[in-house]
């Protein structure tokens, strides 16, 4: 089975503004839209795309908290999430159409605890088999240790799962030293902890290297509308998806690492499952709803995706 975990779980909001947007005016909101987010949660949505149910786990509190359950349960998103004290965050969006800007404000969001953080190991580990594959990311909440993620990676795969983890800065920096089975970075993630441009293929194949030696199984790296490369069994890969007219490439990555997770859930040969990955991502950007797929879309585009090795 798959299963995700979003320890930050976050309402999104985005408002979009009536005329220009300017720091220290008052502005009326034309628009609105929310929804639940979060890595984890953006691919169980994007599997729930694909008639696949792929509970989400994590923590959530106060009013907002409930808010969110609320809209999962309108969604058909299944979840087991682990209740804390304080007020899950929002994040806002704000789009300002005619100079066509956003500008985000993210809430810090409550603080976890130990116990609260030994409630989700327990909420975790029920579902953990030798089958299970765990789409685990996103930035960690205030009061989490640094290594939260090596932690649940560890504990992940005592029990025989495999995680792909997909985060940033610090957390990746840690998470790898758990070897997680896969990784999923964005371009400028990879070139932020490692220090180099990803602008040759030699640069791509020495920062996929430099992953694979770090026990990680498969490594890829987004390049955003210019696909993946990936790295798995000494065989370096580059994935180009047919290049769309967007409406929204929000949450493109979290439903490639869902298209990543149900390859390997289905044991798939490794172009396959880079291939389902790079067209559930191409397919999130023609829905205005981060992690949104739909399936005759992910059909359409599953052929026009091309895989070689290089």
């Amino acid at each position: 089975m798959i299963i995700t975990v979003t320890p930050n779980i976050s309402l999104d909001k985005t408002l979009v503004v009536d005329g220009s947007f300017e720091i220290g005016k008052t502005h009326r909101v034309k628009e609105i839209t929310y929804v639940p987010g979060g890595k984890g949660v953006n691919a169980s949505r994007a599997l729930l795309g694909l008639n696949y149910k792929a509970p989400v786990i994590g923590f959530i509190g106060g009013n907002t908290g409930k808010h969110i359950l609320s809209i999962f349960d309108h969604e058909g998103i299944v979840y087991d999430v682990v209740n804390i004290n304080g007020e899950t965050r929002t994040c806002y969006n704000i789009v300002d159409v005619l100079n066509n800007t956003q500008t985000e404000i993210l809430e810090r969001g409550p603080e976890i605890n130990e116990n609260d953080i030994r409630l989700l190991e327990a909420k975790i580990i029920q579902y953990i088999s030798e089958d299970t594959i765990v789409c685990m990311g996103g930035s960690l909440p205030a009061g989490a240790p640094i290594d939260l993620y090596v932690r649940l990676v560890n504990l992940i795969k005592s029990k025989g799962g495999k995680v792909i983890l997909d985060t940033s800065g610090e957390s990746l920096k840690e998470g790898i030293k758990s070897k997680p089975f896969a990784i999923k970075p964005n371009k400028a993630e990879v070139e932020a902890i490692l220090s180099i441009k990803l602008d040759t293929i030699e640069n791509i194949k020495t920062a996929l290297k430099y992953f694979s030696e770090k026990g990680i199984e498969l490594s890829v790296i987004s390049m955003g509308k210019d696909g993946l490369y990936a790295y798995n069994n000494e065989k370096y890969y580059k994935v180009t998806p047919p290049v769309l007219k967007a409406l929204n490439a929000v949450g493109s990555g979290d439903s490639t690492v869902a298209g990543i997770a149900l390859g390997l859930e289905q044991k798939l040969d490794i172009t396959e499952v880079l291939r389902l990955g790079a067209a559930m991502g191409t397919a999130n950007v023609l829905t205005l709803k981060p992690g949104e797929v739909r399936k005759e879309d992910v059909e359409n585009i599953l052929p026009k995706v091309e895989v070689t090795t290089i």
